[in-house]
């Protein structure tokens, strides 16, 4: 099973979970997370991050390496970039705080179920509608 692991930004105000697909990292590869308000400042060109809407998630490069052959790529290429868009180590949803928002959100939605279906499964269909258009407008990376 695949884990996931919550990890806070460097000023402390807010979170991200983080999701390590196919059980291969965990939270030894990543060094840090800088959320938009402590992300200001920090140089950009730098392969052991990923940014992402001001979010800035920072690997352990040389703990990456040590799997990138069971990650089928050799440690000289493997960049921060590849394993987040590979989803060796990535957001939990498609931004750092989706699983929370949208277990929130879904919890809303569910409670009309028990009255009214017919009308659930259209406030779901267009809830899902909507979250896509927001995180493709809002140029989320994983919806690129």
């Amino acid at each position: 099973m695949c884990e996931s692991y919550k990890m806070r930004c460097q000023c402390g105000k807010n979170s991200a979970d983080i999701f390590f697909g196919r059980n291969i990292l965990d939270e030894k590869c990543l060094a840090r997370l800088y959320c938009p308000e402590c992300s200001e400042g920090v140089e950009r060109k730098a392969e052991n991050r990923v940014w992402d809407n001001g979010w800035i998630l920072e690997f352990d490069m040389d703990e990456v390496r040590l799997h990138a052959p069971t990650m089928e790529i050799s440690p000289d290429s493997v960049t921060a970039e590849w394993v987040f868009d590979n989803g060796f180590a990535t957001w939990a949803g498609i931004t750092p705080e989706d699983a929370e928002i949208r277990n929130r959100e879904r919890a809303e939605i569910l409670r009309l179920a028990k009255t009214d279906m017919p009308a659930y499964l259209e406030v779901m269909k267009r809830w899902g509608k909507e979250r896509e258009r927001r995180f493709q407008q809002e140029g989320w990376r994983k919806m690129k």
